[in-house]
């Protein structure tokens, strides 16, 4: 069902529906709808929309000094999975991949730093966990393979954390997913400490100016646009739960 709400399909729609307004007629209703769709589709391929997104979903800055965080009292970091996939060249292995494979590295740089353990939460966390000892060199103390979105994450870490005694801990997830993924950890108590990672800046290194599309910001942008929507979904449904 998401698939028919993606992109390409939206755009489908409003191009039927501008053809619609032309055949009846509407001519000016059905330009304005066309320049409205090419408008739409030039600010997401830009650093401005970025901008908007990203000051919207909530500023998490990146931690720069895993080394203190022990001295702190932080006692885990939890890292949330994000894609998996088959790897024919590592014996049909299952793999992070996707915005797992970018959350686990950041993991991993910070665990090396503080020394503090891994949880790893999500159905991908098997996964994740193989990716983990063989590209990093590092075993996941807690593996959490229940989770199939964002609230069952903090549902079920909450599980393994309050059984460890684990108060304190640090959050590892891309900047975009963590305005949600912070939401949905403090609807059962628990307020980590952010860890976001996957920033968009290189965009800006290489696109300085708001207002210069590049194509790659299109999928950047749709997914920050998405998480937008998903923040508003998770606030109604805590709302009214």
């Amino acid at each position: 069902m998401k698939t028919f709400f993606s992109l390409p399909f939206l755009l489908i729609y409003g191009q039927l529906f501008a053809l619609f307004c032309w055949r009846k007629g509407y001519i000016k209703t059905a330009q304005s709808l066309l320049i409205a769709m090419m408008l739409g589709l030039y600010l997401l391929c830009t650093p401005l929309m970025t901008t908007i997104l990203l000051t919207l979903l909530g500023k998490f800055p990146p931690i720069t000094n895993g080394t203190s965080l022990k001295e702190q009292g932080y006692q885990a970091i939890v890292v949330l999975s994000g894609g998996w996939y088959r790897s024919e060249e590592m014996h049909n292995q299952w793999q992070a991949g996707g915005y797992s494979l970018t959350r686990l590295r950041y993991a991993a740089h910070l665990a090396r730093e503080s020394q503090l353990p891994i949880l790893i939460s999500g159905v991908e966390a098997p996964a994740m966990a193989n990716t983990l000892i063989q590209d990093f060199g590092i075993d996941a103390k807690w593996l959490e393979a229940k989770s199939q979105d964002t609230d069952e994450n903090a549902h079920f870490s909450h599980d393994v954390l309050a059984k460890n005694g684990i108060k304190k801990f640090v959050l590892v997830t891309d900047v975009w997913h963590m305005g949600r993924s912070m939401l949905a950890f403090a609807r059962y108590g628990l307020h980590p400490l952010a860890a976001p990672t996957d920033f968009p800046m290189g965009f800006f290194l290489s696109r300085p100016y708001l207002l210069e599309p590049k194509a790659g910001l299109l999928q950047v942008n749709m997914f920050g646009l998405s998480e937008c929507l998903g923040q508003i979904q998770y606030r109604l449904m805590y709302l009214f739960k």
